[in-house]
């Protein structure tokens, strides 16, 4: 009797396991930024560091005057 019951809880987790696996992952839905001020890429050459830190530089200045603009109200 134990085998019986144990057989049947292996079958209902199986096939409870082979549909959860089967069904396609869920698409996402990340929308993109709304502005158009994204972060720099990063460099793959150390050649593009220079460039780079200047690029990431520019993006924080330009993100610490947009929020200090969203602080103050006109």
């Amino acid at each position: 009797m134990r085998i019986l019951l144990l057989l049947i809880v292996l079958a209902v987790v199986g096939l409870t396991l082979a549909h959860w696996l089967g069904q396609p992952p869920p698409t996402s839905r990340v929308a993109p930024p709304a502005d158009s001020t994204a972060a720099p890429a990063v460099p793959t050459r150390p050649q593009d560091l220079k460039k780079f830190e200047q690029d990431l530089n520019r993006f924080m200045q330009d993100a610490a005057t947009q929020r200090g603009r969203q602080a103050d109200p006109p």
